[in-house]
């Protein structure tokens, strides 16, 4: 499901130092990706049943988002005194889209498996356009997902979180330092939706 606030369960938490408005990511704390978070939940615990999303330790133990405990788990966890976990103050919607030709394309350049995951798409897509063909692409085109049109906003200049495996336990910099040289720093695009739209493994896409 996607609207104009992105889609459904994406972006839906974030963590603060407590007190402040400084934000925790997996740039600053490479441990976060080990952590992970479900909306709704996907397993049958009792913490699942509620409307709250459910936060993942890297153990696999599951916390309701608003358990008051969490956040003194997190932060130990994290090496952080305290931190709070807020709603995610989005105000526009979008999806990341990343084109299997140009991911299998920079594994080639890298003489080595790239993951998908490095990235953290909401959408992969297999097309017929060459490899880093979408940076190309002029914002405000028309892309076709299913039976919705989307636009497309830009492409995706990439922070550091693509050089970490995703768990956050080695760092390549070496594919970092290719994106920035090799890519303009740039892979995968964002497009938009204004309205309500529902897409699925196997859609078409066209545009």
């Amino acid at each position: 499901m996607v609207d104009r606030n992105g889609m459904a369960g994406d972006r839906v938490l974030e963590v603060f130092k407590a007190g402040s408005d400084d934000k925790l990511w997996g740039g600053s704390h490479p441990r976060m990706m080990e952590w992970e978070a479900a909306w709704p939940a996907q397993c049958g615990c009792a913490d699942g049943t509620g409307d709250a999303p459910v936060v993942y330790e890297p153990s696999g133990a599951a916390w309701a988002a608003d358990d008051p405990d969490l956040p003194a788990v997190m932060a130990a966890d994290l090496g952080e005194d305290a931190i709070e976990l807020r709603p995610h103050g989005r105000s526009y919607g979008r999806l990341l889209v990343v084109f299997e030709a140009s991911l299998k394309r920079l594994s080639e350049q890298m003489g080595r498996e790239i993951e998908v995951e490095r990235f953290r798409p909401n959408v992969l897509c297999e097309s017929d356009a060459d490899a880093f063909a979408e940076a190309g692409f002029e914002p405000g085109s028309r892309i076709r997902l299913g039976d919705n049109d989307f636009t497309v906003q830009k492409p995706c200049e990439r922070c550091i979180l693509p050089s970490w495996d995703p768990y956050g336990r080695q760092r390549d910099k070496d594919l970092h330092k290719h994106i920035v040289k090799e890519l303009d720093n740039r892979f995968g695009i964002y497009v938009r939706t204004e309205a309500k739209a529902t897409i699925a493994v196997g859609d078409q896409i066209s545009g």
